[in-house]
């Protein structure tokens, strides 16, 4: 895990809170992950109303076209327009391993690649590079996908598929 500093870290005493851990994975997982979603994409899909990880899309697509779209339709005809947001900053890094399992259960998911999923995240350690130097203490992974994971959006984008 290599800690990034997050904007407007100068000039002042540092804390844990002003770095953003991102994770590398190893070759063999991102192999790992292509051949799990070259075999099993079809478990991944989500709404069409889900616009983030998808080719071809984002949320600031929809920001841009589809909210102002609507924004505009209400105001044209007389109305006014309460615009609601969340924020999923820190959602990616806090997942749930167990209710994104649950998820890909009830889209039934074979039980070996949940299984293996499971076993995955249990398994999951990690330790800090910092300026070139590996700490040699690990720590488990106890929520939240690899940043920069072949299967992380999808994963992530599974779990938030209902909200």
């Amino acid at each position: 895990m290599v800690p990034i500093p997050k904007e407007n870290v100068c000039n002042r005493a540092l804390t844990v809170d002003d770095f953003r851990g991102i994770s590398i994975s190893p070759v063999i997982s991102k192999l790992f992950e292509h051949a799990i979603f070259d075999r099993f994409g079809q478990y991944f899909l989500t709404s069409d109303n889900q616009f983030g990880f998808k080719k071809n899309f984002s949320c600031r697509h929809v920001i841009v076209h589809n909210v102002r779209n609507v924004i505009d339709h209400y105001i044209e005809h007389g109305s006014t327009a309460n615009v609601c947001s969340l924020d999923l900053s820190k959602a990616f890094d806090r997942m749930n391993h167990y209710a994104l399992l649950i998820k890909l259960m009830d889209r039934r998911l074979p039980n070996e690649i949940l299984n293996i999923l499971e076993l995955w995240f249990n398994t999951s350690v990690t330790c800090v590079k910092w300026n070139g130097s590996v700490a040699h203490i690990f720590f488990r992974l106890l929520a939240g996908v690899r940043q920069g994971g072949i299967l992380s959006p999808y994963l992530f984008a599974v779990f938030i598929d209902s909200v």
